[in-house]
């Protein structure tokens, strides 16, 4: 399909697309003479930025996201448009003292957290794309949160992972972006659930209090 076409089904602006490529969140597409030709994938893709989008995370991220996904150009490719190539892989990864550091952890957190599979290290590094998530836990402890609540946390993420695999699976087939989505719309909608059971747990609370006091 040609751009226009695409921009109609998915609901995206033509310039919007455009920027997509030169950004390096969809990939460029083959050529049939003057024109690009787009396949039935991009309406996927297209779907797939929006939910990222919908996380509010910015376009650095997004592209991230993909490419660790194995939806993103590969890097080093330019766009059909005439885009910046992508960025360079990021560095193999930071050791303990140093990844504790960035993430706001001593080094023995950090290797209780490995102890519970929470995190990973290869040959004593540890990769810089899994410092949000010490961040995360970072941010309980110091709310007062113990490892144990941090653990049982995991097991309750563990858990929500197999919910997502069991459902994916059970889904129409289709390829791996299509898959993504459905990933990404079954995330959203657990999340949901977990805000609102939080909510309701907080407004209790401070019911609770109000009367006491």
């Amino acid at each position: 399909m040609r751009i226009g076409e695409l921009a109609e089904r998915s609901g995206v602006t033509v310039r919007t697309i455009h920027y997509y490529i030169e950004q390096g969140l969809l990939p460029a597409p083959p050529r049939r003479g003057k024109y690009g030709e787009f396949d039935p994938s991009y309406v996927d893709r297209l779907r797939l930025i929006r939910q990222l989008k919908a996380q509010h995370l910015p376009l650095s991220a997004i592209r991230r996201r993909l490419l660790e996904m194995g939806f993103g150009p590969a890097v080093g490719d330019r766009s059909a448009e005439g885009g910046r190539p992508q960025e360079s892989p990021p560095p193999e990864g930071l050791f303990r003292s140093r990844f504790a550091e960035e993430a706001g952890l001593t080094p023995e957190q950090v290797a209780r957290l490995e102890a519970m599979g929470l995190l990973a290290s290869s040959e004593g590094l540890f990769p810089a794309s899994a410092l949000p998530l010490a961040r995360a836990a970072s941010t309980l402890l110091s709310y007062g949160a113990t490892m144990e609540d941090v653990a049982m946390l995991v097991g309750h993420a563990q858990q929500e992972a197999a919910l997502h695999r069991r459902l994916v699976e059970r889904g129409e087939p289709g390829d791996a972006v299509a898959r993504a989505v459905r990933w990404q719309e079954l995330v959203a909608a657990v999340a949901a659930i977990r805000q609102m059971v939080l909510w309701e747990q907080l407004h209790q609370r401070s019911e609770g209090g109000d009367q006491d006091g």
